[in-house]
């Protein structure tokens, strides 16, 4: 009797073991690179944005080190200078060389002023040895934020943001941080483009989902834009970002025309799957979901492409407390 209640302790102790190395750093699930809370058993595409799923670990929540560096050393404004980028798994600390394809590219890199006036999204060219490198020249001495998003192969869905300070910058951090006004008029012309935006809910709640959106005409004839061409796989960007600097929203069109529903029809998604983006066009109304996790002032960067250049407008709104 001793011999058998002692193989089944052992037996217990050897479950157990098992449980422990099958941690949420390693259990895997089908996920949308983009919604990281949507996952599934199998392959198939997200139901939100259309993006298909990509084999990952979407229950880790550590972050891969990240090594940042510039050439030369010391970053001068208005002179060319390398960003160099190096991703390496929490865990093993192995260099990362495999990335998924995210809406077009397997690197995005944003790079945004202190004061917020400057921003860039770049993406940088990987290296045979895995190291990511860019060009960039920034305008004025100061403070910058380098955000990095990218999606390692069987990984999660990284945000990750490193500073950069010029030479010459003999500021104080606090007190040049960013005085974001509300705008007071919500439209704006970038090119060839006049974009005006309208928010749903009025007022954005800190916490729950809103939309911007936005309605496009030509900035001579004052016709709608029906003409609207591609950028990273959808019909526009956009980037939003809180006063601090500390919160940060990543969003793309919804692509969504309907969902599946209870008689079994099939999600129809704005940009059917399989089609030849560069031939497709749109316009004039675009929207984009966010969802902004405390109150404050934000700043949200929206891009479109229309001629094959890239409109940016900058929108700065409020986000409230919930009554």
């Amino acid at each position: 009797m001793m011999k058998r209640l002692v193989a089944v302790c052992l037996c217990i102790l050897c479950v157990a073991a098992g449980s422990v190395s099958q941690g949420p750093e390693s259990e895997t699930a089908w996920v949308c690179p983009m919604h990281g809370d949507y996952t599934m058993d199998l392959a198939g595409k997200c139901p939100r944005c259309g993006m298909d799923l990509v084999r990952a670990a979407p229950f880790d929540v550590r972050d891969y080190r990240l090594d940042f560096r510039t050439v030369p050393a010391v970053v001068k404004p208005g002179q060319k200078t390398k960003l160099l980028f190096r991703v390496f798994h929490p865990g093993t600390g192995e260099s990362i060389q495999k990335f998924e394809l995210v809406h077009e590219r397997q690197y995005h890199l944003f790079v945004i002023s202190q004061d917020m006036e400057h921003f860039e999204h770049i993406h940088p060219e990987q290296q045979p040895d895995g190291t990511w490198s860019i060009d960039v020249t920034l305008p004025k001495a100061g403070y910058y934020k380098v955000l990095s998003d990218f999606m390692p192969s069987g990984g999660t869905s990284q945000f990750i943001a490193r500073p950069l300070v010029t030479a010459g910058y003999t500021g104080d951090l606090a007190n040049d941080s960013a005085r974001l006004v509300p705008d007071a008029g919500l439209t704006k012309t970038s090119g060839s483009i006049t974009a005006t935006v309208s928010y749903d809910p009025m007022a954005f709640i800190a916490g729950q989902y809103g939309h911007l959106n936005f309605f496009l005409t030509d900035a001579v004839s004052g016709r709608p834009v029906t003409d609207l061409q591609t950028y990273l796989g959808a019909f526009g960007h956009t980037l939003i970002m809180s006063e601090d600097m500390v919160e940060y929203v990543h969003s793309h069109p919804l692509d969504l025309l309907s969902r599946d529903n209870d008689d079994g029809a099939p999600v129809q998604f704005m940009i059917p799957p399989g089609t030849d983006l560069e031939k497709l066009r749109g316009g004039p109304e675009v929207t984009f979901e966010g969802l902004m996790p405390k109150p404050g002032k934000y700043r949200a960067w929206t891009q479109f492409r229309r001629n094959d250049r890239i409109h940016t407008f900058a929108f700065t709104l409020n986000v409230v407390t919930s009554e």
